[in-house]
């Protein structure tokens, strides 16, 4: 069983040497800048949690979930959502269903509206990522036609919550 576990100074290090597999490098910031971008959520007053994946005390995976105000940057959403707005296993534990599991109690967290009221939730991930894509798809998210930045390769995805 995978579950959700506050970051703190005991996990804290454990969190930030996470690393994805060679293949999923080049789709995914280090874990110290999510963290990064929490605090700044924090300070925007966004309600923003980072949890460590754990599976008993060990490590496996990291999250972080943004309550994204309507019209709020960087994303400019037409309504309130909570953004799933990382999620990564370690190479060394992946192929082992923790990221199935752990998505699945990532969804559980949000969906009582811990923030506040919506009735979506999203993420974004690169169109090229098709190893992350497939398990978003199997969770019930949709692609739509948003994206993040320019390039148009983050695209953003979205699930009904209660579906």
């Amino acid at each position: 069983m995978i579950e959700l576990k506050e970051i703190t100074w005991e996990n804290f290090w454990q969190v930030v040497e996470l690393r994805p597999s060679e293949s999923q490098r080049e789709y995914l910031p280090s874990n110290a800048v999510f963290m990064a971008q929490a605090y700044v959520n924090l300070k925007c007053k966004y309600p923003d949690a980072c949890f460590a994946l754990a599976k008993e005390s060990h490590i496996v995976g990291f999250t972080k979930v943004v309550y994204v105000p309507q019209g709020a940057e960087p994303y400019n959403f037409l309504e309130d959502t909570y953004m799933i707005d990382a999620f990564m296993i370690d190479g060394k534990e992946q192929g082992k269903g923790y990221g199935r599991a752990g998505f699945q109690q990532v969804l559980a967290f949000i969906e009582p509206n811990p923030w506040g009221e919506s009735k979506s939730t999203k993420l974004a991930c690169h169109d090229d990522n098709t190893v992350a894509v497939g398990m978003y798809k199997r969770a019930g998210f949709c692609e739509t036609d948003q994206f993040v930045g320019k390039d148009k390769r983050m695209r953003i995805y979205a699930k009904t919550l209660g579906k």
